[in-house]
């Protein structure tokens, strides 16, 4: 259960441009101009205030009064559709390294997926069988070793690696082109829910009815990248999304792997160019855990090793009830506490020991989540 947040003055300005899908760059750009998005917001409609195109402008205007703005805050609330800024603690270091990182996500699902190692997957829309297999058989790899994967949801090898991940019974991020109220491609609507649903998470940098344009796929793509620890690059064409997310991976100095195809077929033509520019190899789940190179960068072994103690022994049987409880969803302590009918007090302890042993982390909205589950 998400709670619903109160928004400081600089996150309803970034809330208030992101509705009009103002870009990164171009916030950071006005942010430098005028000194805060606070102080951009301020001075909309001002002789010499900030410049954006027609209906970017359009968009901005209508929303410019508070009360309209906080209707459509409230809009995304009855969607369960959540905002994860670039200075909420849970968003992650990794993508918030990089130049042109997002000021605003929208988000479905667990934030928990955040905090394992992440490996995106990509590859064409057209793909073969072969490659459909390949990104399945990974990705299903990689989350039975304990690692989110990270794709766009898009066909082919992208809807491949999420079902993977899934089948596995692991943690998968699907990154949109679109908004989450517009699952694109409209096939894939099942796929995100059962995504959002589950163990997994919806991430969009577009606001919730934003429709799938072609160019926000190649912005979108650097998102996957940035996210990801490494990309392996599975089947696709030399000029393709695949490609370009892989460009933006060594630009952000990613590690990327490639897997190996039929010579002569048009999917095997951008997973061998990068081989022979110094791709790492991959025909398992395990080349990648194992990799010298990946392994001091990721520590996905590593990671890997302790997550074989998943189904750990709980000797306490109230901590068990807590585990199992908070394997679902997060729950804060007074939702725990009702659902348990245990002392609140009591219950502050348990959590404490169990949030430094590891056994549960600390989500948004003082929430609690279960990191393990508990032997039967």
């Amino acid at each position: 259960m998400e709670l619903k947040r109160e928004l400081t003055e600089r996150q309803r300005a970034l809330l208030w441009l992101s509705a009009a899908e103002v870009t990164a760059d171009r916030v950071r750009q006005l942010t430098e101009e005028f000194g805060s998005p606070e102080e951009i917001y301020q001075a909309f409609g001002q002789e010499n205030g900030p410049q954006f195109q027609a209906k970017a402008r359009e968009r901005l205007k209508t929303l410019y009064p508070a009360d309209e703005l906080s209707a459509w805050a409230e809009k995304l609330e009855q969607s369960h559709v959540h905002l994860l800024f670039s200075d909420d603690e849970e968003y992650p270091d990794w993508l918030r390294a990089i130049d042109d990182f997002p000021y605003l996500l929208y988000y479905a699902g667990r934030l928990s997926c955040l905090t394992a190692p992440m490996v995106g997957i990509v590859g064409t829309r057209k793909a073969s069988a072969y490659g459909k297999g390949m990104a399945h058989s990974i990705a299903r790899g990689l989350a039975e070793a304990g690692v989110t994967v990270v794709s766009g949801l898009a066909r082919g090898i992208d809807g491949a690696a999420h079902q993977g991940a899934l089948d596995a019974d692991g943690s998968t991020i699907g990154i949109l082109g679109s908004g989450i109220n517009v699952p694109y491609p409209s096939e894939h609507a099942p796929l995100l829910r059962k995504i959002a649903g589950g163990k997994g998470l919806i991430l969009s940098e577009y606001p919730l009815d934003a429709d799938p344009i072609p160019f926000h796929f190649p912005f979108r793509n650097r998102i996957i990248s940035g996210l990801s620890l490494g990309i392996v690059f599975v089947e696709g064409e030399v000029k393709s999304g695949g490609m370009l997310t892989v460009h933006a991976a060594l630009a952000q100095g990613r590690e990327v792997f490639a897997v190996p195809g039929l010579v002569g077929t048009k999917g095997a033509e951008g997973p061998h160019t990068i081989l022979r520019e110094g791709a790492r190899i991959v025909t398992s789940a395990q080349d990648v855990l194992d990799d010298p190179l990946a392994s001091d960068d990721l520590n996905l072994l590593s990671h890997a090793k302790r997550h074989q103690r998943e189904k750990i022994e709980v000797a306490d049987a109230a901590q068990r009830k807590i585990l199992q409880a908070l394997q679902v969803q997060p729950l804060t302590v007074e939702q725990l506490s009702q659902e348990l009918r245990t002392d609140t007090g009591d219950l502050l302890v348990s959590l404490s020991m169990m949030e430094i042993t590891g056994l549960i982390r600390r989500e948004a909205g003082n929430t609690f989540l279960a990191v393990f589950a508990p032997k039967e």
